[in-house]
């Protein structure tokens, strides 16, 4: 009688302590999706056959704070079961469901299963948005070529502008034309209009040499 209690209560402890410490995980860990499918996250627990309360929460970032997950239509959750997994169904999702799902097992959470959502893309519009891009960098080079060709430009123009100012005035040939015959008059002139005949100069005629 003593071995079965003794038995008993070994057992009992035995269970108490490995519902006290369960382990608790979340499959998948990570959901890549388009918007419009449907995801569905398992929690599974290190003793199956132990019945728990499941809370399903909410994060931004791993480190984030979360906030309990409010059920509705799109959101279904299930209860854990001595033969059932706790899980959580998400369907036609959207980027707003973006985030880290936590579940909650008798006050253990899981490691978080990460859902991020993305938008549908057609090839037409990826497509068109390419050439646009392409457009964008082929008028950004022009601009670019520009602004370095239209400087150099005007700077040639102002120096070439400068060079003809700057140009030295023709020589004025004030005697061009005169014959050496007609050059003896203007000497004798000179003498004649000396206001001293007497000067220390003399102006000698091309004839007296």
């Amino acid at each position: 009688m003593h071995y079965l209690l003794l038995t008993s209560s070994v057992m009992a402890l035995i269970y108490i302590t490995a519902e006290g410490h369960i382990q608790v995980f979340q499959k998948p860990r990570f959901f890549g999706v388009k918007t419009g499918r449907s995801v569905k996250i398992y929690c599974v627990t290190s003793n199956p056959s132990l019945p728990a309360q499941v809370e399903w929460k909410i994060a931004r970032t791993y480190k984030g704070p979360s906030i309990p997950l409010k059920t509705s239509q799109r959101i279904i959750t299930m209860e854990k079961t001595s033969t059932r997994n706790a899980s959580i169904t998400i369907r036609t999702v959207n980027i707003e469901d973006s985030g880290i799902y936590i579940c909650k097992l008798n006050n253990t959470e899981g490691p978080g299963t990460e859902l991020h959502v993305s938008r549908h893309s057609d090839p037409q519009s990826i497509l068109k948005r390419s050439r646009i891009k392409d457009m964008l960098i082929i008028l950004q080079g022009f601009l670019l070529t520009l602004c370095v060709i239209v400087p150099l430009v005007l700077f040639y123009k102002q120096e070439k502008k400068e060079d003809a100012v700057y140009d030295e005035p023709e020589v004025d040939h004030t005697y061009e034309g005169l014959e050496i015959d007609h050059c003896g008059d203007i000497y004798e002139d000179i003498s004649t209009l000396a206001p001293d005949p007497e000067a220390v100069w003399e102006v000698e005629s091309p004839d007296q040499e």
